[in-house]
């Protein structure tokens, strides 16, 4: 294991894909001061540097995805898992000395974010205002969360030996996980009334406006229902963190290790058996 990730890390250093992986996270986070620095002086508005902080959790999936994709995808491709196997490295290992570098990686591409945000942004916004216990706790569901999605990303390149299906399936799985949870979130958010106008008399638009149930409200089993997908989801636990409006706060970290669990231990099993070309 531990040769396997100082070759990993040695190769990682070299790699464009994890050059190109940093340079968007700092061209990101310098995107977003300058956006907020401009509205600061056009609108006065005053920027939540915490918030900033937590902006960059709702795409880190898409990144992991292409990083992951990108990386690993050569694993196969290159012949390096049979080399790896030829030289007397177990497959458990070899999946975990993966699962490791992506883990790694992605979270790293995050504290750099954090890193460029907090030493430009503090200066010239003002300091963090947001309860400080809270927002670690936040930031630390969110790097949780960040493992979870590599679990999810190194199953499905260690599943997939062709580089292009398993560059298209792991994007098409993010949307898809974006999109869900956006459509839970948007479910949730739903107002238990409306508001529906009776015309009383056209000649002299007299009308009424009267409240009434939402009949497209959900019930409370629905309810619960839907928040839980969201709340498993990490793209739904990042929409979450994100606008920091989490009813479930210390339930996510359980969700993230779940997964975490669920998919090293269906992707060890399956990679086990894996016949390799």
């Amino acid at each position: 294991m531990i040769r396997l990730l100082d070759a990993g890390f040695t190769r990682l250093k070299k790699s464009k894909v994890f050059l190109l992986i940093c340079l968007f996270s700092i061209g990101f986070a310098l995107f977003m001061l300058g956006v907020s620095y401009k509205d600061m002086k056009q609108y006065q508005e005053v920027i939540d540097v915490a918030q900033l902080l937590l902006n960059y959790s709702t795409m880190i999936g898409v990144v992991i995805a292409i990083f992951t994709s990108l990386f690993l995808g050569v694993e196969y491709s290159e012949g390096a898992i049979r080399n790896k196997i030829s030289m007397g490295h177990k497959r458990t290992a070899i999946y975990l000395s993966n699962l490791i570098l992506t883990s790694i990686t992605s979270v790293f591409a995050y504290l750099l974010f954090m890193l460029v945000v907090g030493m430009i942004g503090i200066p010239l916004f003002g300091g963090i205002t947001a309860p400080i216990l809270m927002l670690v706790k936040v930031l630390g569901c969110i790097l949780v969360a960040i493992v979870a999605y590599s679990s999810l990303f190194t199953f499905i390149a260690m599943m997939i030996s062709n580089k292009t299906v398993m560059a298209i399936t792991s994007i098409m799985v993010v949307f898809l996980m974006m999109m869900g949870s956006l459509t839970c979130l948007n479910i949730l958010g739903m107002p238990k009334t409306i508001q529906t106008t009776t015309i009383l008399n056209q000649e002299t638009n007299e009308f009424k406006i009267e409240e009434m149930p939402n009949p497209k409200y959900p019930s409370a089993t629905e309810r619960k229902v839907y928040q839980t997908l969201l709340d498993i989801n990490p793209a739904g636990q990042m929409f979450q963190l994100a606008g920091r409006t989490v009813p479930n706060l210390k339930a996510l970290p359980l969700y993230s290790l779940g997964i975490l669990i669920v998919f090293t231990g269906g992707g060890l099993a399956l990679f086990k058996k894996k016949e390799l070309k």
